[in-house]
């Protein structure tokens, strides 16, 4: 199969195409020629678009196996490619949790769609901060870093055991930091916007005590620690210190904390719900400088798809979450305005791959095709007729968006988007 993508503008900062205007011509999942006029007989043809590498997730969740009408390995993978990801981390807290060599190589055969899956194992047994799991035949069965995922490493003991373990294989613990006690009643972040609408707040320091403490167990216990979905400016402060002294830590940010703040849940809609909460506009700003900055190294989906009976509720009782790949793109596209496009493509394709120690995928002559093919113009309609989701718990459900990913390569597998 041949696949000329004609007038395609290059954003791969390892490659030596970067930012140029080219034609990319591949054959049988290889890359074979780039230049300006290639003239060449082709499968498919694909003009005047965008490529990068293929996208990276470092954190979604495909509610198989236990909560399939939310969304099944097949379903995940297909909402994946649709924003132009051939690479996904999947978070362990499925029904049963994936804490065995079996859970683990169950999350990669779901791969399908032109994306990969990569297991994250659980640290604690049931993700409850108790136990720590079996993480050796874990790493062994394919599980590509640690975590609890939704629910934060609150036992100290725990967190520090498993620094130290996973120093063995130079492996990586993942943390959602937040203080358990400070969280447990809020509704949204703390400020002016949760007294005027009388609902609890999660003050800014339940995230800052939390990255402190794990901070100061890093220093402590050596090993490799990333922080999942950072939403404060001091949190932002205190990784850009601790990387300036010399602490192995890097950390992501979800896409919805940076187009969202707690403003938006002046109507009380639940599909604004999520965990960390949206913060003040100070906050997005500021972590939209820590992307800019390098002290941010990844952007995720943080995909969390909800069904009606966990969202059709008053915002008190309903779960958070945001169903968020379907429209990654579009909302990736829109913070052109606040960031480069090279600085939001790096963080979502060889950022991500950084974290895990993956090699990087480049766009040369000779290389394995593994790439995103892109529209930044595109208008579409997200509703039923394209969402390729279980679930439509997101605020960009029936709304007009501008930019799109037209196909994903992933060696010889061509998925185009309709």
């Amino acid at each position: 199969m041949k696949i000329l993508l004609k007038g395609s503008k290059i954003f791969d900062k390892s490659s030596s195409f970067h930012q140029q205007e080219v034609d990319v011509l591949i054959e049988n999942g290889e890359i074979t020629e780039i230049a300006k006029n290639i003239s060449s007989k082709y499968d498919h043809l694909i003009e005047g678009c965008i490529v990068t590498p293929g996208l990276f997730d470092l954190n979604a969740h495909f509610t198989e196996p236990g909560s399939e009408h939310r969304e099944d390995l097949f379903s995940g993978t297909n909402s994946a490619s649709f924003s132009g990801f051939t690479d996904v981390c999947v978070i362990p807290n499925t029904e049963p949790v994936i804490e065995s060599k079996s859970d683990v190589t169950f999350i990669k055969r779901g791969s399908a769609n032109g994306v990969e899956l990569h297991s994250i194992g659980a640290v604690s047994e049931g993700c409850k901060g108790e136990n720590l799991t079996e993480i050796l035949d874990l790493q062994n069965a394919g599980a590509v870093a640690f975590s609890d995922g939704l629910n934060t490493i609150y036992n100290t003991e725990l967190l520090l055991k498993a620094l130290q373990y996973v120093q063995k294989f130079e492996g990586l613990i993942i943390n959602h930091p937040k203080d358990i006690h400070l969280s447990q009643f809020a509704q949204m972040h703390e400020g002016k916007v949760s007294t005027i609408l009388g609902m609890n707040g999660e003050p800014p320091i339940s995230e800052e005590i939390a990255i402190k403490r794990d901070l100061d167990i890093l220093s402590y216990a050596g090993g490799r620690l990333h922080f999942s979905q950072i939403s404060t400016a001091k949190g932002v402060e205190l990784i850009k210190k601790a990387k300036k002294d010399g602490l192995a830590v890097t950390c992501d940010v979800s896409i919805h904390q940076l187009i969202y703040t707690d403003s938006d849940l002046m109507d009380y809609d639940t599909n604004y719900k999520v965990d960390p909460p949206f913060r003040s506009d100070k906050d997005r700003k500021a972590l939209l400088k820590g992307l800019e900055t390098g002290v941010i190294d990844a952007i995720v989906s943080a995909h969390n798809p909800q069904d009606p009976e966990s969202k059709d509720l008053e915002f008190d009782l309903s779960t958070p979450g945001i169903c968020s790949l379907p429209s990654f793109m579009s909302d990736l596209l829109s913070l052109s305005s606040s960031l480069d496009l090279e600085v939001l493509f790096d963080k979502v394709t060889n950022g991500p791959r950084g974290v895990l120690k993956f090699d990087p995928v480049k766009i040369e002559k000779g290389t394995r095709a593994r790439l995103a093919v892109i529209s930044p113009d595109k208008e579409w309609l997200f509703d039923a007729s394209v969402n390729p989701s279980r679930s439509i718990n997101t605020p960009q459900y029936n709304k007009i968006l501008k930019g799109k990913c037209l196909a994903v390569v992933n060696g010889e597998e061509l998925i185009i988007n309709s």
